[in-house]
């Protein structure tokens, strides 16, 4: 289900086209205009009126996290080991799907956030990666646990928050969970940054 809560609570959609109820979504990102892109198994993009359209389907990605350009004008999405880039046409819809840049040998792509000077930054198994608006990889934050997704906040957006994998539980020992139970333990890191988030939407 995808809701707008503010300046009025109002349900936008919570079934594909055909009916289909949309699942467990992944991620999202709004767009300023209405609508919004989220991956849900592929990629897929809800504007104001609430109908759902594809962007890439499951069966051509393996899509977890995605965001927007500073502009809105490229839409960005995790495909495991890289990620892929799509134009974005003014209605939402979007065009020229291209590979923007592959994550160093690493796999696992899944949040992104972008700062103020168009750079995005990926979490994958090994870390956050940091890749130029040309598709250039500029380097690597190590992390101590596996991160998962990630926002830039806090005064003027220079501190990154960072949602990671496993965490420490009140006894001082790893937090572990019976057998056959999945852990979703997970731990937010902060770090302080000398790039600014993008301050115009809240991711």
């Amino acid at each position: 289900m995808i809701s707008i809560l503010a300046p009025e609570r109002r349900l936008l959609a919570n079934s594909f086209s055909d009916g289909k109820p949309l699942g467990r979504l992944n991620d999202l990102v709004v767009d300023g205009k209405g609508g919004a892109y989220f991956t849900v198994g592929g990629v897929y993009y809800v504007g104001p009126t609430g109908a759902v359209r594809p962007v890439a389907d499951a069966n051509s990605i393996r899509s977890n996290g995605l965001i927007l350009s500073p502009d809105g004008l490229t839409l960005y999405v995790t495909n495991n080991t890289s990620v892929v880039a799509f134009d974005v046409r003014p209605d939402g819809s979007t065009t020229n799907r291209r590979d923007f840049a592959t994550l160093n040998g690493d796999d696992g792509g899944d949040g992104m956030a972008v700062d103020s000077n168009g750079r995005v930054y990926v979490t994958a198994s090994k870390g956050i990666h940091v890749l130029g608006p040309d598709g250039k990889y500029l380097g690597f934050i190590p992390t101590p646990r596996r991160p998962i997704s990630l926002a830039f906040s806090g005064p003027n957006k220079k501190t990154l928050y960072v949602p990671m994998m496993g965490a420490v539980g009140p006894n001082g020992r790893e937090w572990t969970s019976p057998e056959g139970v999945r852990n979703t333990a997970m731990t937010i890191y902060k770090i302080q940054m000398v790039s600014e988030g993008f301050k115009g939407r809240p991711k």
